[in-house]
């Protein structure tokens, strides 16, 4: 259950003086339930903001906007907001947050702020959807100031709010499937000396936030090229989840859409801003195939598109869990990420051979650039490596090969929708990995209780 604190009336706005305001206008940071704020004549909403990208929602009468001076550190959530809102209403939202016993831990969830009386004019303070991402010294992304953390068993709830409190890590989320804690520390954090430290103490694993880009399809140039009608979906199809870019409202794929997730902005309707998503949906949904293809039979399966990557085009180990999680939830039986990365988590292989053993046939691209190297997922030992063909069903020169690709499918599509700019024919192991997700789908819905050995044996015969 939540707990809501309403405060309420005309409350005194503090004004302190702390050295750091000298040097910033603005520092926002959240620690466990403690706040710390250095602002300098800067608008409340800017404040809010900042929050926001910390993972809390804000809902806020948009004409409300003064400027805020304060300066307190560590100070109680609920005192240190209170003595920045002035003639304003406030509500802070917590919700619980499963931890080991005996325990529970609260999270702050949402923020209100209104005029006394109108709580209606309230609106949601938009949210980046983009990550912020570093690079480690080894080459690999990953979210700043962010770690995820998996506590060994045993460890009870007091010790890990010690953790907690050691790092100045605040709780944003728990992935349910794996348990994983996805927790922010302060701006600046050397997030691999934390985790270094972690694992040292034998407590709990941890790892950064690592984040993977998507793949970048070839584009053959502007093609005429028709839209597809949407024929109606038989019953007992088996549904794709989409790991991508998100969905176009526009796609046309109505019909075929069970369900749908924003991994970035859960509170959000899902969109796709870059377009790689739609063309993967439009393949996995059997709208498009790829060229070659179009002797098999038509391949009609319905699609769960998920957006998993930001506005730049980058995922979260995190981001992914979360929508593994809704694609489980909601009943899909095949997975498709077309997207590949040289950088190996632990967290990520276990969540994905937890998929594996409820039954998601799991399948990812072995990447554009042919090293011959292992790239992740697709090396994952219960993924589905995929490389492509050419429309001559040769091996695509610039796909990548290795033992770790199982299968090879066509991989040269036009499409409707473009990646960044306009329809055409694109090619990569994006496009295989999203038309073997498709063929999979439609064996499995004709052989629901197949195997994934039974689905290898008829790999030859679904190509």
């Amino acid at each position: 259950m939540k707990k809501i604190f309403a405060y309420c009336g005309i409350l005194a706005l503090t004004l302190l003086l702390h050295p750091a305001t000298a040097t910033a206008t603005l520092d926002v940071q959240i620690a466990g339930d403690k706040l710390s704020l250095y602002a300098d004549q800067v608008p409340l909403q800017r404040i809010l903001q900042r929050m926001a990208e910390m993972g809390v929602i804000i809902r806020i009468d948009p004409q409300i906007n003064p400027e805020i001076s304060a300066a307190f550190e560590d100070r109680e959530i609920g005192k240190g907001l209170a003595s920045i809102f002035k003639f304003l209403n406030h509500v802070l939202i917590w919700e619980p947050v499963e931890a080991p016993p005996p325990g529970r831990l609260f999270r702050l969830a949402e923020i209100q702020v209104f005029n006394p009386g109108g709580k209606s004019h309230m609106r949601p303070l938009e949210r980046r959807s983009t990550l912020s991402l570093a690079k480690g010294k080894n080459g690999a992304l990953f979210v700043k100031d962010e770690i995820l953390l998996m506590l060994r068993p045993g460890t009870d709830v007091s010790k890990f709010k010690t953790l907690l409190h050691q790092i100045r890590g605040t709780i944003l989320k728990r992935n349910p499937i794996t348990g994983v804690y996805r927790i922010r520390v302060p701006k600046g954090t050397d997030v691999q000396a934390i985790v270094e430290r972690i694992t040292k103490q034998g407590m709990a694993k941890a790892e950064p936030n690592y984040a993977y880009p998507i793949t970048l399809p070839y584009s053959g140039g502007v093609s005429s090229v028709s839209e597809e009608s949407a024929l109606p979906l038989p019953d007992g199809k088996a549904p794709i989840a989409v790991l991508d870019t998100g969905l176009a409202p526009d796609s046309g794929l109505e019909e075929f859409v069970v369900a749908s997730f924003d991994a970035m902005n859960p509170d959000q309707p899902i969109s796709d801003a870059l377009g790689h998503g739609t063309q993967m949906a439009l393949i996995a949904a059997g709208l498009v195939d790829p060229l070659s293809a179009q002797e098999k039979e038509e391949s009609r399966n319905p699609v769960i598109p998920i957006r998993a990557f930001d506005d730049n085009g980058f995922t979260s180990n995190f981001s992914i869990m979360q929508s593994m999680d809704f694609a489980l939830k909601n009943g899909a039986r095949v997975m498709s990420l077309s997207w590949s990365s040289e950088t190996r988590s632990v967290f990520l292989e276990n969540t994905v051979d937890y998929a594996d053993s409820k039954g998601l046939v799991i399948l990812a691209a072995a990447g554009n650039e042919p090293t011959g190297k292992q790239v992740w997922p697709a090396a994952y030992q219960s993924v589905i490596g995929v490389g492509a063909l050419t429309p001559e069903g040769e091996p695509w020169k610039k796909s990548n090969y290795g033992s770790f690709v199982t299968l090879s499918a066509p991989g040269f599509a036009r499409l409707p929708v473009g990646y960044k700019g306009d329809p055409g024919l694109y090619a990569g192991t994006s496009i295989s990995t999203a038309f073997a997700a498709n063929r999979i789908a439609s064996y499995l819905s004709k052989h629901p209780q197949a195997t994934k050995q039974d689905i290898f044996n008829a790999l030859k015969d679904l190509f």
